[in-house]
């Protein structure tokens, strides 16, 4: 099944400590092409984390989810909108209603999970939508042009595609919807330096401290290559990586990402 990339045309979100564009969080302009776009800053993730874990018991149309404080604000309702995104292919959406009796309708995307729209998620559902949400934050809040890669056949991908973006940047895996334990994991690339990431406007699998990356995420070192005598390498060593471990566990889904450069 060969994959219809998505192009996503949208402006920037303002630095990370900043407020949200004037764009609806639930409606997007897609066009056809070869990638998928990310600008979820991640102070917006991180501190709508602990309400994601809600989800797990419910459909995402549920009515029940009028309860949940994602959609009662509006950076709330901007990480809802990559959860949709992720989990939904394009030919759907869901409308839900807050407190205040305000409807919002969020449309789909990728497809990585698609009965979420009406029945509770799987464990394995609930993996590759956080790792297709993680893999779309972005440090800076901005946009940046990027290659989704993994085992799910919604993540299939061409030789355009290949070609346009041939640098394996990280990893992304964990389960943010877990209600007993969230986990967001991120490795990274031996590739790629530090400010060469900085430079490209993605941060989310750099480590300042060895133990979280700037976004927040568990950092597991590098995704295909021992780090050091202390850490193997996070993942199978077949590029996209995938069955990547995290506390124990390991991840058949994986989203690996790639860079134009």
């Amino acid at each position: 099944m060969q994959k219809i990339g998505l192009l996503i045309t949208l402006g920037l979100a303002g630095c990370l400590t900043g407020g949200l564009d004037s764009e609806d969080p639930g409606t997007s302009t897609v066009e056809e092409a070869v990638t998928t776009a990310n600008r979820l800053a991640s102070n917006r993730l991180a501190s709508n984390r602990l309400a994601s874990n809600r989800l797990a018991s419910n459909s995402l149309s549920a009515a029940a989810l009028t309860s949940s404080s994602l959609i009662e604000t509006a950076d709330g309702r901007e990480v809802f909108s990559y959860i949709v995104k992720c989990a939904l292919p394009s030919t759907k959406s869901v409308t839900v209603t807050d407190s205040h009796g305000t409807s919002y309708a969020f449309a789909g995307e990728i497809g990585l999970a698609p009965a979420w729209q009406t029945t509770t998620p799987t464990v394995s559902e609930r993996r590759w939508v956080t790792a297709c949400v993680l893999a779309r934050t972005n440090y800076y809040g901005v946009t940046v042009q990027l290659s989704m890669r993994g085992s799910h056949p919604a993540l299939a991908t061409n030789s355009a595609e290949t070609a346009a973006f041939p640098a394996a940047e990280g990893a992304f895996y964990g389960d943010l919807f877990n209600p007993i334990g969230q986990t967001w994991f991120a490795c990274g690339s031996k590739k790629w330096t530090t400010a060469a990431l900085a430079d490209a406007q993605r941060s989310c699998t750099v480590s300042p401290d060895g133990v979280t990356t700037m976004c927040g995420f568990t950092y597991t070192y590098l995704c295909g290559s021992a780090y050091d005598v202390t850490h193997s390498s996070a993942c199978a060593q077949k590029i996209p990586w995938t069955n990547c471990k995290g506390a124990g566990v390991t991840y058949p889904e994986t989203i690996t990402i790639f860079l134009s450069n």
